[in-house]
């Protein structure tokens, strides 16, 4: 009995190192989680041990009235999850869940029973769901506090091997993936449910002009980024990352599934078209504009832009899979060229290339031209001329589309008075007009910036002013904190020589 004893305390000791109850036999074990000989589901066996692991620190059923107010009877089902461990990490996240889940239905535990036992009443709660790989869990919480409102979803990764809490991306890393391509499968998808949802829908119409669609997209981008997602594997080799998409009734839930395993290649095709020096190719994700130099370019030397030699630009912006890429021309008076391209939906995405090139040398493209949908193919006509041949056989012209697709105001987050560290400073209004203090205050510019198009570093603006001092930047506000980051695109930083990223602070004085 005393060698029992003794054997249990050196088996509660090496759990104790190996995190909280991990399965491998040492901690060098579970540093290898991520081989390729552990990448697989936990059996039946392995799945019934691990329900012990993750219990409910509160738990309330109950049916009550005049829950926040309302003289209705809610179902109330509350289920905070608690991790059997005792690694700071694991008590750092209990009390965590606590404060955000338990917090509000404590009070409720007095209440007097309302309603018949079973009764459906609208359900108010908290409740969570635990996906399991091998030591790993992603835990998946779901939230309501109206009982018609949809469930909102929240996820914490943790490591019961080492007892560490993980981020998304280190969740990812131990089921092989890389998450930087995790994170661009997701921020397709999302962008693609988005621009899909605005055609379907017609919201487009009074959001364009003052910038509010430009916002919705940003925001659907800037929430699916991997940490602001859940993790969910419903199924053995299934991975889903749970996010959401912006559109005018608020947010939509998305789930997108992210392949497990390494597919075989598609055969994707190449798709190119090639028009006075302006050629543009689009293989897969990778798409790209080349300007050569050629008569129709040499025109641009009138206006200080050179084509000396070939050079290839990358094509920011773009998210959706391409079925038809064409090349026109908008009507100037001197060559101002255009690229067209058919997403699957068959909507319409452009790069307005003499633009692009007139504001900063950075290829962006345009938000979809929603109007200009049930698209089939692109066709040049006239020899300039780009038209959309749509499903039921009708002809849309693009070129004054896009011409007025680019006029709108600067979106509104992005807009007021913001200070550096260093006492420069930058003023952006919705009309586009621009004030910058740079060199410590000691060179006050004013000029005007243009939207081109959004990135996942931000709003992409052009900023040209009256002395030269050109720009093209992604901007993106953390509205909780009130910064504002700069992103470098194009030319140099005015605000920090040589930085290529810079954080404002927005200024009410």
């Amino acid at each position: 009995m005393r060698y029992q004893r003794f054997a249990a305390l050196v088996l509660a000791a090496a759990l104790l190192l190996t995190g909280c109850g991990g399965t491998q036999s040492s901690p060098s074990a579970a540093a290898d989680q991520s081989s390729d000989n552990s990448r697989s589901t936990p059996g039946a066996a392995a799945l019934a041990a691990q329900t012990d692991r993750i219990t409910d620190q509160f738990a309330l059923e109950k049916n009550v009235s005049g829950v926040w107010g309302e003289e209705a009877v809610q179902c109330i089902s509350v289920h905070v999850p608690k991790l059997e461990c005792g690694s700071p990490d694991a008590v750092s996240l209990n009390k965590e869940l606590a404060a955000i889940y338990a917090a509000d239905f404590r009070e409720y535990e007095t209440y007097e029973e309302a309603g018949q036992p079973g009764s459906e009443y609208p359900q108010i709660g908290v409740g969570w769901d635990a996906y399991w790989y091998g030591d790993c869990v992603s835990l998946v919480v779901r939230s309501r506090y109206d009982g018609t409102a949809p469930w909102r979803y929240s996820g914490w990764c943790f490591d019961f091997a080492t007892g560490r809490q993980l981020t998304v991306a280190e969740m990812l890393q131990r089921m092989g993936l890389d998450p930087d391509t995790v994170q661009q499968q997701v921020q397709r998808q999302a962008m693609q449910a988005f621009d899909r949802e605005m055609a379907q829908g017609a919201y487009y119409e009074g959001l364009r002009l003052g910038g509010e669609l430009s916002q919705m997209r940003m925001d659907t981008l800037e929430y699916n980024e991997l940490e602001n997602l859940c993790l969910l594997l419903p199924e053995q080799d299934q991975l889903v990352l749970r996010g959401k998409y912006s559109c005018e009734e608020g947010w939509q839930q998305l789930d997108m599934e992210i392949p497990l395993t390494s597919a075989a290649p598609a055969d994707t095709p190449i798709l190119t078209d090639t028009y006075d020096g302006v050629q543009v190719q689009l293989e897969g994700t990778q798409a790209t504009i080349t300007l050569s130099p050629a008569p129709k370019t040499d025109q641009w030397g009138d206006i200080g832009i050179r084509v000396e030699q070939e050079h290839s630009y990358p094509i920011l912006g773009a998210y959706n899979e391409y079925v038809d890429v064409c090349i026109g021309e908008q009507e100037d008076g001197f060559f101002h060229p255009v690229v067209y391209l058919l997403t699957r939906d068959g909507v319409v995405e452009y790069v307005d290339v003499l633009r692009c090139l007139m504001f900063g040398n950075a290829m962006i493209c345009q938000d979809p031209i929603y109007i200009a949908n049930n698209g089939v193919s692109l066709e040049r006509s006239g020899n300039s001329k780009v038209n959309l041949r749509r499903k039921n056989g009708s002809v849309l012209e693009l070129a004054d589309l896009s011409s007025e697709w680019s006029v709108q105001d600067i979106p509104y987050s992005i807009t007021g008075s913001f200070n550096c560290t260093n006492g420069n400073w930058l003023e952006l209004s919705g009309d586009g007009s621009v004030q910058l203090g740079v060199q410590n205050n000691r060179r006050i510019d004013q000029g005007d910036a243009a939207y081109l198009g959004i990135v996942p570093e931000g709003m992409v603006l052009a900023i040209f002013t009256d002395t030269g001092l050109d720009f093209v930047a992604a901007f993106k506000m953390d509205q909780y904190n009130e910064n504002l980051t700069l992103t470098m695109i194009a030319g140099q930083n005015p605000f920090a020589e040589g930085e290529t990223q810079l954080q404002m602070t927005r200024s009410y004085g």
